[in-house]
């Protein structure tokens, strides 16, 4: 029995250590005592997963309109030039606002939040020349706005010239005139000041706007 005993135990070991291909399999037991000791993969060794970006998020991109809006109110509010609430909206106040602050500075009138402002109102980057003659390429929205303020200056009994959305120098006496019969510090110009006491001085409103 011994002898048929052994001879069976040196069969096993013989087949598990010769005969077997392969690593030998893992033992079914584990060790409750390192269970909780096992080795954790570090952040390096997980595969790295990179989201793909849409193809216009890949470089940098210039900053959205509304962001440069309030950037540019923003810088207004700062320098004292009252362009309303910084809500990232270009209403008349803000672009009478950027059109006092281009004429205190030479740029030409546009009215305009742009990239290009801001860089100069952060940096002091020139911006071409200015002029009277600026006017001739002016956005239809500040065309508006100076025709408002045309008709509403004609309205209240001042001489602004034609209603044609063009800067010049009868608009500009015409706001000289109101600013000193309002005995407000005469400037000549649009701006959120100007637009605030005119729009007061017509019952809070502009006269109507009418397309040339």
């Amino acid at each position: 029995m011994l002898i048929a005993f052994v001879a069976l135990s040196a069969a096993i070991t013989y087949n598990a250590t010769f005969l077997q291909k392969g690593p030998h399999p893992a033992p079914m037991a584990i060790d409750a005592t390192n269970s909780h000791n096992r080795p954790v993969k570090s952040a390096r060794e997980e595969p790295k997963f990179t989201k793909t970006l849409p193809k216009h998020t890949r470089t940098p991109v210039s900053v959205p309109r509304t962001k440069t809006i309030m950037a540019v109110q923003r810088k207004l509010v700062e320098i004292g030039y009252e362009p309303g609430p910084v809500d990232g909206v270009q209403g008349y106040v803000t672009r009478a606002a950027i059109m006092a602050y281009q004429d205190d500075k030479g740029l030409a009138i546009t009215g305009e939040a742009t990239d290009r402002l801001l860089k100069n109102m952060i940096l002091g980057a020139s911006l071409g020349d200015a002029g009277e003659n600026g006017s001739a390429s002016l956005p239809e929205e500040t065309k508006d706005l100076i025709r408002a303020v045309q008709l509403t200056l004609a309205k209240l009994g001042y001489d602004p010239g034609p209603p044609d959305g063009l800067w010049g120098a009868s608009t500009r006496k015409a706001i000289e005139s109101f600013e000193r019969a309002k005995k407000l510090t005469v400037k000549g110009r649009i701006s959120g000041r100007f637009i605030k006491h005119l729009m007061q001085a017509n019952g809070g409103s502009f006269s109507k706007i009418k397309s040339s």
